[in-house]
């Protein structure tokens, strides 16, 4: 095929790999060749661009693969990859109850033995998706070192698709040396996308069968509340307080940058996408420590997540382990709004163990300091008709819940509240004169 057609192709935008489309300005004279190295006109090789980058033949083909290799004492933002080894991934398995079961299979391992997964693909979803690089990651030790002492960043990364056979082979064998799984949205985007790829090339995949920490969900219950976004950039910097160089590609910027490689051969872009990644790779370190740190010992760095912590162990059933998370942030610094909620979920948990002595306490709290939500009143005027047969306090309770409501702007909801209360207050005023 000649260059005039080659040229043709490229304009068009057809593609036959990189490997075999040379740039536009290639020839096939040697003369020009010269020319072209003169000029320095001529795309960089990936190993150049890349140094350490190597491509690795297998029987069916090659593959291109670079490591990066960082002591584990390595500090991303704050903190440092070594601190994710105290951890335990069985701490996780009361959390996660969809990886309950394979995390308790695991509980002789640690971080050391698990692997760290993020891809970069070719589009969000769909048949074709196409993973082009696959960023991998795991603690290593020196022949006869005692504990881990590096931690390796491996990319796998196809020149064309025509590399995509040998680059599973070659992460299937490095996925079944390792006990476990983490990730970051992995369970319901990276592995069914590779498991899938793995479908398409007639092999099968061990990734679904690996115990699966997704470090997505537990980010959202703690930190949501507090921060909003849970995209793993936005807890980079609001979270691991790291921000990323000029070298970062956005994400939404990837699939065209990879498509643009393959129209030209030009990987100098692409030196952007594997920092990217690499960068995700350690920041799912970091976070994975201070996850597990906070979820181990049940104390988190700040009072708004702590509150989040209880929610999750209330609405898990660790009751103990939810009043104690509660009592720890009412004893910080909560806005308003978070300290009702504390207050009102710990009232429920007294509530729902029969500790109502206890439970009315903290109903008075919120009342005393609401300016508006009267479901403390509601709560107090209930308990002092049918607990403490006490009728005079009762109707006290609803009457200042129904002051509170008059004070408020006239909505649906204080509309229907108040007719609630009008109701509680005409059948306890009945009560008290069918008493007298």
């Amino acid at each position: 095929m000649n260059e005039e057609v080659l040229s043709r192709l490229r304009r068009l935008g057809v593609v036959k790999g990189a490997r075999q489309l040379r740039p536009p300005s290639v020839t096939a004279g040697v003369g020009t060749a010269m020319n072209r190295l003169a000029t320095n006109d001529a795309p960089p090789l990936l190993e150049h661009l890349l140094p350490g980058g190597r491509v690795v033949e297998t029987d069916d083909g090659g593959c291109f693969v670079i490591d990066r290799v960082y002591p584990v004492q390595h500090r991303h933002g704050p903190d440092a990859l070594a601190d994710l080894l105290v951890a335990r991934p069985d701490v996780a398995a009361r959390y996660l109850p969809d990886s309950r079961v394979g995390l308790s299979l695991v509980s002789r391992f640690d971080f050391r033995d698990f692997l760290f997964l993020d891809t970069e693909t070719t589009g969000l979803a769909g048949a074709g998706t196409l993973a082009f690089m696959v960023g991998v990651a795991f603690f290593e030790s020196r022949p006869g070192a005692p504990e881990p002492d590096a931690f390796v960043v491996r990319q796998y990364f196809l020149r064309d698709h025509g590399d995509e056979l040998a680059m599973l082979r070659q992460l299937d064998e490095l996925v079944a040396s390792k006990a476990g799984l983490v990730t970051f949205n992995g369970r319901s985007f990276d592995v069914p996308l590779l498991d899938n790829r793995y479908v398409m090339n007639r092999l099968r995949s061990r990734l679904p069968d690996l115990p699966h920490i997704d470090l997505l969900p537990p980010a959202r219950r703690l930190y949501r509340a507090r921060l909003g976004s849970c995209a793993l950039s936005a807890l980079e910097q609001n979270l691991l307080g790291l921000r990323r160089t000029e070298e970062d590609a956005p994400g939404w910027l990837i699939p065209s940058l990879y498509y643009q490689y393959l129209r030209t051969g030009d990987a100098r872009e692409l030196t952007r996408v594997f920092y990217h990644n690499q960068m995700d790779m350690l920041s799912m370190v970091t976070l994975a420590a201070r996850i597990f740190r906070q979820l181990a010992d049940s104390r988190c760095d700040e009072a708004m997540d702590q509150v989040s912590l209880a929610h999750w162990q209330a609405d898990l059933g660790l009751r103990d382990l939810a009043e104690q998370s509660l009592r720890a942030s009412l004893d910080a610094d909560l806005p308003l709004e978070a300290y009702h909620l504390a207050l009102h979920r710990l009232g429920e948990l007294l509530k729902a163990t029969g500790r109502r002595a206890e439970a009315v306490v903290v109903w008075q709290q919120i009342a005393v300091t609401s300016g508006g939500d009267v479901t403390a009143h509601v709560e107090l005027a209930k308990h002092y008709e049918w607990h403490e047969r006490d009728i005079p306090t009762a109707v006290e309770w609803t009457q200042r819940a129904l002051t509170l409501l008059d004070r408020r702007p006239l909505t649906p909801n204080t509309r229907l509240a108040r007719v609630e209360l009008l109701h509680r207050l005409q059948r306890l005023q009945g009560k008290l004169v069918s008493k007298q």
